[in-house]
């Protein structure tokens, strides 16, 4: 004799199920957050030997962001201070401020962005369009930095151009608007200084985390929970 099928069984075996499906993808996920991480740690302890770029490593055509990430450079050339941009909404240790970035032209003619550093918000400045990047003391001969993939976005909450770049003032650092910006062959890395020039400004290039073992522990748990979903739905399944 054949049971009559519950529908409540079936939906709970569907439910039970799709928590299994999403409980793989979120561990999936967390290790991949953990070969991330795992890479980015190996990267930067690998490249702690700097380079030259422009000089030993010229501008070619296809370079990769990701092969200078957490690159140790040291750069040679000139600010182009007339093509300077401000990042808005950046803290510093409770402070709200903005990042100062300004291109630099190296010898071989390419041109590489700069991370300056910190500023403070101008005091009275009610509006993005009043900052003003602090002046430079003079051109360096040489500086040091580490060459960072990410552009640290932050969340946007308009999607009104307007809004989002004002002038100099932008809210995060496009590639594509960056170019435009600035004409040449550009290095598709930001690199963040760290040596000091005496402008004023503070500096502090971001702490890649080691935290690969917490990703591995969350993958974990979520392959548990995967496991407990099947469990259920096995047992809520209506029998012949």
């Amino acid at each position: 004799m054949v049971t009559k099928r519950s529908p409540k069984a079936w939906i709970a075996v569907a439910v039970a199920l799709s928590l299994a499906i999403l409980g793989v993808g979120l561990g999936v996920w967390q290790l991949g957050r953990a070969d991330d991480k795992r890479s980015m740690v190996n990267a930067r302890s690998e490249r702690q030997l700097a380079l030259a770029l422009g000089l030993d490593q010229p501008w070619k055509p296809g370079l990769s962001a990701q092969s200078l990430d957490q690159q140790v450079v040291t750069l040679t050339g000139q600010w182009r201070h007339d093509k300077s941009i401000v990042l808005d909404n950046r803290a510093w240790e409770g402070r709200a401020g903005v990042h100062v970035l300004t291109p630099l032209q190296l010898p071989d003619k390419s041109l590489v962005w700069v991370n300056r550093g910190w500023a403070p918000k101008a005091p009275g400045a009610v509006a993005p369009g009043e900052f003003k990047t602090p002046p430079l003391a003079k051109d360096p001969n040489a500086m040091t930095g580490v060459a960072l993939a990410s552009v640290m976005r932050r969340i946007e909450l308009s999607d009104d151009p307007q809004q989002l770049r004002q002038g100099l003032v932008w809210q995060n650092f496009d590639w594509t608007l960056a170019q435009q910006w600035v004409s040449g062959n550009v290095w598709p890395v930001i690199v963040w200084q760290t040596s000091d020039n005496a402008d004023g400004l503070l500096r502090r290039v971001p702490e890649v985390a080691s935290d690969v073992p917490k990703h591995l522990g969350y993958a974990l748990q979520w392959f548990l929970m995967s496991a407990v979903a099947l469990f259920f739905a096995w047992r809520l399944k209506p029998r012949l």
